[in-house]
């Protein structure tokens, strides 16, 4: 994680190879991009064959078009995610090795 504070931005990183975790009841994600590998929808599992890129701006057609007109919710299992995050509530972060450094802007 990276943020910009006065001339340098502040980095919070895990340990390598360690495994970040996001646990709680409920847990609110603001995301900027998230893209992973389709592996399940609604708790089926589904061949890891679809990688998507989501962000607010751009939903792929095909989920627009199941989901987006209809304004329904639907619960995507995403292997091997990347996610850009802007903000979090609620839950607890778990980050293993976690060590701050800053770098210049």
């Amino acid at each position: 994680m990276a943020v910009p504070v006065g001339p340098q931005n502040q980095h919070i990183d895990g340990a390598p190879g360690s495994t970040s975790t996001l646990r709680g009841d409920r847990i609110t994600m603001y995301v900027k991009s998230l893209t992973g590998t389709l592996s399940g929808v609604e708790g089926v599992p589904l061949p890891p064959a679809l990688r998507l890129h989501l962000t607010p701006d751009t939903i792929p057609e095909w989920l627009h078009d199941t989901v987006g007109k209809l304004g329904l919710k639907l619960q995507l299992h995403l292997d091997d995610a990347d996610i850009d995050q802007a903000g979090q509530t609620g839950g607890g972060l778990t980050i293993p090795g976690i060590h701050g450094y800053g770098t210049p802007r």
